[in-house]
């Protein structure tokens, strides 16, 4: 069996969130991000004992998102008020930035490379900047510049879902995945529809998970879970 321990981390793509609501998810066009150096990540989650019959009787979790820092070789002035709200103008090249401004949220998407050569792809469908580190030093003392940018992955209002993973097959040809992240409206009402008529809607979407003898719910999750790839 190959191995699939990751060993690199390249394509960082940036997608700015047009809108986030419980009827819709739509992000703008997909700006790719140079210099991507490292990025680390871990769940953010509150945990709760709860306590019956003298010991704990279950665990209350809660998910919060994922905290994260991503490593930049630079940060041009541009990509700072992306990220971290603020106004620039490309005519002066000059950044501000007030108290009173506001990072935006945004996804993003990524790769990690794996041991044999394939990748493990990253979704990620809202982030929000929260600290902005570098240091200024001066030269010949080993300053390389890298830039340090905290923030959290949160969930997307829609459905709740916080990130999607995906590995490549063998020649990497489905690497466009990372090119786009799909636009989800609520315009069709799935629970109204038949079981004959959702099967129908599932064959429409190539999905071969399901048949009459799965329930109505299970066949409207196998549809909303293709709908939001």
């Amino acid at each position: 069996m190959s191995k699939k321990y990751l060993k690199g981390f390249s394509r960082f793509m940036y997608f700015p969130i047009v809108e986030n609501t419980l009827e819709k998810y739509t992000v703008g066009a997909g700006i790719l991000i140079p210099s991507a150096q490292k990025l680390s990540k871990e769940i953010d989650s509150s945990e709760e004992n709860i306590y019956a019959d003298d010991e704990v009787w279950d665990v209350d979790k809660t998910v919060n998102g994922e905290k994260f820092t991503l490593t930049l070789k630079e940060l041009p002035n541009d990509l700072r008020a992306m990220l971290e709200g603020g106004t620039y103008d490309a005519q002066t090249k000059e950044y501000n930035f007030a108290t009173t401004d506001n990072a935006p949220e945004f996804a993003c998407s990524y790769r990690g490379l794996l041991a044999d050569g394939t990748y493990r792809m990253f979704r990620q469908f809202r982030c929000l900047v929260t600290k902005i580190k570098m240091d200024l030093e001066t030269k010949g003392n080993g300053n390389n510049g890298a830039v340090e940018i905290e923030g959290m992955f949160m969930a997307r209002t829609y459905d709740n879902r916080l990130f999607s993973i995906k590995d490549t097959e063998a020649g990497n040809a489905d690497l466009t995945w990372l090119d786009t992240i799909p636009n989800i409206t609520n315009t069709e009402d799935l629970s109204k529809l038949t079981k004959e008529q959702l099967l129908a809607k599932a064959t429409e979407l190539e999905i071969t998970t399901v048949s009459n003898s799965n329930t109505k719910d299970e066949i409207i999750a196998a549809i909303e879970a293709k709908l939001a790839e």
